[in-house]
């Protein structure tokens, strides 16, 4: 393979590992935003409770991040092409 293809590669790779970082930073807002404005409602009575949230929590930040991925591919079709 030639250098100029592999530096290509390289950077596709690059910007495509970046949009997932912002993505996931975007989804990790929501979900803070979430919990914090009431649309997530987590019991907290007892360390169980809180316990058990966490799947709750991790599910919402998945579903936040699945919603901005056709974005990310999206930008990466664009930019490959």
């Amino acid at each position: 393979m030639r250098p100029e293809a592999i530096e290509a590669w390289t950077r596709l790779y690059a910007a495509v590992g970046l949009l997932a970082m912002i993505c996931a930073a975007c989804a990790l807002l929501k979900t803070v935003h979430d919990i914090r404005s009431g649309a997530l409602e987590l019991p907290h009575e007892n360390w169980r409770q809180r316990l058990i949230c966490l799947p709750r929590i991790w599910l919402r930040f998945q579903l936040s991040y699945l919603c901005g991925f056709p974005c990310i591919m999206g930008i990466a079709v664009l930019y490959a092409h």
